[in-house]
């Protein structure tokens, strides 16, 4: 009799901390969670692929959770001094050649970042995957030699970026491998491969993302972290409107 009663808790204690089954709601809740940070600093490199034309840029930037605040900066010789700031939902740009700060909005933010296959819109969609969609678990598959779960997403907000989401999502790191970006009217927009995984503090970081605007021609965008660090110092005056003419 007693080894009914115990092996009876056991059982049931079992789902608790053993091999519980990951609905896509958790799979995206450890996706937001691996991606919650309170400040970061980053310098990287994008390259441009347009047909046979190749353009190169490097940039530094930082980035502070609260607020939803970023920002960025080019140093290459043809970009130089070109700063991006983002402050909640807000985007502005600064031309030095021109001493102009311009903020984007309205059909500009369809555009892509500095002709690349990153649009503007992307920059400011940093709200948790869990707030902006509704979840549902496909049958997974394999990425790169890596096991995934496939979650599906459609937007609980009309103005999400994108009306569907198909995430693979790496079932030891949680993040996506590979993104499917779709509109409304069930056209596949862009896909996006996350590459090079490394563990950063204690999360686990893509160094190098490839986008693909399927709308564009022969078009591909590479984004490679040289640098990258979490909770770490960021200077504040950054994320100020005045800093962009500095």
């Amino acid at each position: 009799m007693k080894r009914s009663i115990w092996l009876g808790i056991l059982l049931l204690a079992l789902p608790a901390w053993a091999g519980a089954e990951e609905t896509a709601r958790s799979i995206i809740q450890k996706v937001d969670d691996n991606q919650v940070f309170g400040t970061e600093s980053f310098t990287a490199r994008m390259v441009i692929h347009k047909g046979k034309r190749t353009l190169s840029k490097d940039f530094y930037g930082y980035g502070k959770k609260e607020g939803k605040k970023s920002f960025m900066e080019f140093t290459n010789p043809e970009d130089k001094g070109v700063k991006y700031l983002k402050l909640d939902d807000e985007l502005w740009i600064y031309f030095p050649d021109a001493d102009d700060v311009m903020k984007i909005s309205g059909h500009m933010l369809r555009q892509g970042m500095m002709g690349s296959d990153i649009s503007y819109e992307d920059m400011l969609e940093d709200d948790s995957l869990d707030e902006t969609y509704a979840s549902q678990r496909l049958e997974d598959r394999t990425v790169d030699g890596r096991p995934c779960y496939v979650v599906e997403l459609t937007a609980r907000k009309p103005d999400a970026s994108y009306a569907k989401q198909v995430l693979a999502v790496d079932q030891e790191w949680f993040i996506p491998l590979k993104l499917e970006l779709y509109a409304r009217g069930g056209r596949q927009l862009k896909e996006m491969t996350q590459h090079d995984v490394r563990k950063v503090g204690s999360r686990w970081v893509p160094m190098k993302i490839i986008i693909r605007d399927l709308r564009r021609k022969d078009s591909e965008t590479v984004v490679e972290f040289v640098k990258i660090a979490f909770d770490v110092p960021v200077p504040a005056e950054v994320f100020t409107k005045a800093y962009l003419k500095r």
